[in-house]
């Protein structure tokens, strides 16, 4: 079957349509109605390709009243009799999350699981009379847990389950012996937490140490993972309460400690859900019986049910038909299906639930969406993200799927009653461990940013404007207007669906987001004028102005959010919401309490200063600075400012309008503090695009000149290094392969001419920089014509790869080191670069590291490398740091910032 959206056309100049596919299959009824028969579908309309439909049948089976299905249901869908979930993923990287929490709360509580050792001690009598019990229990489970899963799963016929749990639990043996083999190489100091006594272990009286990691639990943890879920069987119920049981006891007796014994768990665990996950789950969501039997309950009558968001086009539908028996019980039943037509309005899978048409007895047509079990984890863990992320706009969140669908279904329900064009919900059922809310068809329709902007009627804009309004005069906000969310009709009619994440009872802070959700939407189809003359004329104008401080891409659905990321849309609306000619006089509502960048950014400088830290000798590091040459370093000081004159004088021959050199200069210096939280060079960028924004220059052009500079300063940057290269000759202390070198070039060269040769290639790497081609080239035709223009950007990049240059040298000659000018080039151009790329705030760690090594490299030694490294950093970094506030201070002041 085959389903397409392509001749969607509006009302008015062409009909909404979706493709009609005539089914035909051809089937003999098997003599045992639980085997699989094979069928055939093929497109009978000329439209459409032929397609391949496999009957299949399911031994579900549930009681019903009889009577209930007086026909056979035709019922497509596409068979997955085990499935990957992401869940199992979720849940490996939890249990890696809790290893680690596990191990540090236990090297930090080492004292108390000491003490807690000793005085187990002291018990040693009462330990020798309850040894036999216990141990009696501990076998008991170890040894009748795994023989009545294997049982159980024998009686289900599961041997492929069976299969993949004993495989699991042998994966599982080997696991964890490499694991103690390599945590036995660690220090005793990190081990502590994992390590018991053998004295209290094996009643002896050694006083030396063993890892308290316990491969039985972890080969049960996992053999029970794999088994199946606990409200699943019973037998898998009872094994892990077994489990936990020899667990605690043997946290008792001190044969494990606390943190050995859910360390051994959580590894059991992680390999048990990457088992599960590599040879998938047996699926759990509804099945068809299922989903025709919570129809029933619902009192709709089916007669046929066709899935509708899957592609068909490379792998089609399963076909077959349900039937009700004489004990008002539901089968999957081979039968001989007559050719059949119908219309199926393709829905996309945008929120990876399951949906179908379904046609009724009395020849009405719903839409089934089916709400499965696995997806509420991923779920409430994005909700709980943007919760924490955004501010003021936090979303009530349930981890149950029956209050999601309960929640869902009162937002639609409120809003159709409020008057707004969305289907009627016909009820919500239970149907196996899914849900399933049943609405009326939508139409044919198609998404509005799909039509062109002159078939969309200035009607249909106020209508989408009207419909929102009513929404929110009855409390409630849609938060989700992606262009999924508004629809056209074959009628010319506005729908507005998808309402899974309103809120009832809404705050203003969400009415006003869903108005800049819609006026962005409402401009991605028919232009920025259009959608706020139409916004104009249904919203109240101290409303619209309201809108422009949340109208940003934190909010915006990411559909849409992708389609305006490389575009100034967003900063044009809110400029002309507010009657203003730049968007920078617009003061927006601090809508995120932290990006997901800074928590990247702050992880790695965390781990920066552990490692630089502690790697540091400051002994050395103090006598060498306090031996250091005063002069010399003052020198370097002076030679590291220049650099602020050498990226001022770039920027303001690139600047398409005029800037002032003591302004240039002083934005230089306050990014002297911007570097800390960005990316060695990206901390100057931003800055510069401040500032060229205030002095009005538009969005697009500024953020062209931030880019040029940036690949200018790096083509000098590479210039230099090849001149250092070729005049540094053989004075270089360590010979260079230069053979080897020119070898390694040319086959470089050659691979990547080999790439360009083939178009895909050559496609795919012009998407990647022709949005950046397009940006810088007309700039630099605009350059080039400008002679002057040309010697200040030459002078401006000589001048800044002097001063950091010249401030190397001088904090080398300050710690007593001496080098070759060229050799000393090469080396610090070479290391900084080499460091800069690794992404860390400011290159702390990477760039003091590299620098080190470099000058290692070059012959000096490490008493003197690395203190010419910190000096280096402290006179053009750290020691810069109090100068940029105050630069920054003084911009905010004069509003260049």
């Amino acid at each position: 079957m085959e389903y397409t959206e392509d001749d969607v056309t509006p009302a008015g100049s062409g009909d909404v349509s979706s493709q009609t596919d005539s089914v035909l299959a051809d089937h003999e009824t098997p003599e045992d109605p639980q085997n699989y028969a094979e069928s055939e579908a093929l497109a009978d309309t000329a439209d459409t390709e032929s397609d391949v439909v496999n009957n299949g049948v399911d031994d579900e089976a549930k009681p019903h009243t009889p009577g209930r299905l007086p026909v056979p249901v035709h019922y497509a869908d596409r068979q997955t009799p085990r499935r990957r979930r992401r869940e199992d993923l979720f849940q490996a990287l939890f249990c890696v999350f809790g290893i680690a929490a596990t191990w540090a709360i236990g090297v930090f509580a080492n004292a108390t699981t000491q003490g807690v050792t000793e005085d187990v001690l002291r018990f040693r009598f009462i330990r020798e009379i309850l040894l036999l019990p216990i141990t009696l229990i501990e076998g008991s489970v170890v040894l009748i847990a795994p023989i009545a899963i294997v049982v159980a799963l024998a009686l289900r016929r599961r041997i492929s389950a069976i299969a993949h749990s004993v495989g699991t639990a042998i994966v599982a043996v080997l696991v964890g012996w490499a694991l103690l083999w390599a945590t036995s190489l660690l220090p005793d100091d990190i081990t502590a937490p994992l390590r018991v006594a053998k004295a209290v272990a094996l009643l002896g009286d050694t006083t030396s140490t063993a890892l308290g990691i316990n491969l039985i639990v972890i080969t049960l943890c996992a053999m029970f993972t794999v088994a199946g879920e606990m409200q699943n069987m019973r037998t898998v119920r009872w094994a892990w309460i077994g489990l936990w049981v020899i667990v605690f006891l043997g946290v008792m007796r001190s044969s494990m400690t606390l943190p050995s014994a859910f360390i051994s768990v959580f590894i059991g665990r992680i390999v048990g859900s990457i088992a599960r996950w590599f040879f998938g789950f047996e699926d759990r969501r509804a099945s068809g019986t299922d989903i025709v039997s919570a129809l029933l309950d619902l009192g709709l009558v089916p007669v046929r049910v066709v899935r509708t968001d899957l592609d068909t086009s490379s792998e089609p539908l399963s076909a077959w038909s349900i039937i009700e028996d004489s004990r008002g019980r539901l089968h999957i039943q081979s039968r001989d299906v007559q050719t059949v037509e119908y219309t199926v309005n393709r829905r996309p899978d945008v929120d990876e639930n399951r949906h179908y048409q379904v046609w009724t007895v009395d020849d009405q047509l719903y839409e089934v969406v089916a709400l499965d079990p696995g997806r509420e984890i991923v779920g409430t863990l994005v909700d709980v993200w943007n919760n924490v992320r955004l501010r003021g706009i936090s979303r009530w969140i349930s981890p149950s799927l029956k209050a999601t669908t309960e929640r869902a279904t009162l937002t639609s329900l409120t809003a159709r009653k409020a008057g707004v064009h969305t289907p009627d919900v016909a009820g919500i059922a239970q149907a196996g461990e899914s849900f399933i809310s049943v609405s009326q068809a939508l139409p044919p329709t198609a998404p509005l940013t799909s039509f062109e902007a002159d078939q969309i009627s200035d009607a249909m804009l106020d209508e989408a404007w009207t419909q929102l309004r009513a929404a929110h005069r009855s409390g409630i906000s849609h938060r989700d207007l992606s262009q999924d969310a508004v629809l056209l009709d074959d009628r010319g009619e506005l729908w507005i669906v998808d309402w899974q994440k309103g809120e009832v009872a809404t705050t203003e802070l969400n009415r006003r987001i869903d108005i800049a959700q819609m006026l962005v939407l409402l401009s991605l189809a028919v232009g920025s004028e259009r959608a706020l003359e139409s916004a104009r004329r249904t919203v109240a104008p101290e409303v619209l102005t309201s809108c422009a401080a949340v109208l940003q891409e934190p909010v915006l659905p990411t559909s849409v959010r992708q389609n305006v990321r490389r575009t100034d849309l967003t900063e044009n609306l809110r400029a002309q919401l507010m009657g203003v000619e730049s968007d920078d006089e617009v003061e927006l509502t601090d809508l995120q309490r932290f990006r997901p960048r800074t928590v990247i950014m702050v992880a790695v400088l965390f781990t920066a200063l552990v490692v630089v830290l502690g790697s540091l000798n400051f002994e050395d590091i103090t006598a060498a600075v306090t031996q250091a040459n005063p002069w010399w370093m003052a020198l370097s000081f002076g030679l590291a400012c220049l650099t602020w004159v050498g990226g001022a004088i770039p920027l303001m021959a690139l600047s398409p309008v005029k800037l002032r050199f003591r302004e240039a200069v002083t934005a230089q210096i306050g990014a002297s503090i911007a570097t800390i939280v960005a990316p060695a060079g990206v901390g100057p960028a931003v800055v510069n695009l401040r500032l060229l924004k205030k002095k009005k220059v538009g969005t697009v052009v500024a953020a062209t000149t931030v880019t040029l500079q940036q690949l200018i300063q790096l083509a000098f940057i590479l210039l230099f290094l090849l001149i250092a290269m070729v005049l540094n000759g053989s004075s270089f202390s360590v010979q260079l392969p230069y053979g080897t070198i020119l070898a390694v070039v040319v086959v470089v060269i050659a691979v990547i001419a080999a790439l360009l040769s083939i178009p895909q290639f050559r496609k795919w790497v012009w998407s990647k920089i022709e949005p950046t081609w397009t940006q810088v080239h007309p700039r630099l035709i605009w350059i080039v014509g400008q002679p002057q223009r040309l010697l200040a950007i030459l002078g401006g990049n000589v001048l800044m790869n002097v001063g950091f240059i010249g401030a190397f040298w001088a904090a080398l000659a300050a710690m007593g080191g001496s080098m070759n000018l060229l050799s000393l080039a090469l080396t610090y151009l070479a290391s900084n670069s080499l460091g800069s790329v690794i992404p860390s705030p400011g290159g702390i760690g990477p760039v003091e590291a590299t620098l080190t090594a470099g000058l290692q490299v070059a012959g000096v030694p490490l008493s003197i490398g690395l203190p010419t490294a910190v000096l280096y950093r402290l006179v053009t970094f750290y020691g810069r740091i109090p100068f940029g506030w105050l630069a920054m201070k003084y911009m905010e002041r004069k509003d260049l910032l």
